[in-house]
């Protein structure tokens, strides 16, 4: 899988894992602008509070 950055067009490659699913880290802008990786749980679902 090849992304494109939006500030300069340039393309980058997305690793996966050996069985060719993509393996990327999803994340979150907070309200001041910082960026944070989501939070799941161990079977995989997303965990919306601390």
């Amino acid at each position: 899988m090849i992304i494109k950055q939006r500030s300069d067009g340039r393309a980058k490659m997305v690793e996966g894992t050996d069985t060719g699913e993509p393996y990327v880290i999803l994340c979150g802008v907070t309200a001041s602008g910082e960026v944070k990786p989501l939070l799941v749980d161990d079977d995989g679902k997303l965990i919306l509070s601390t």
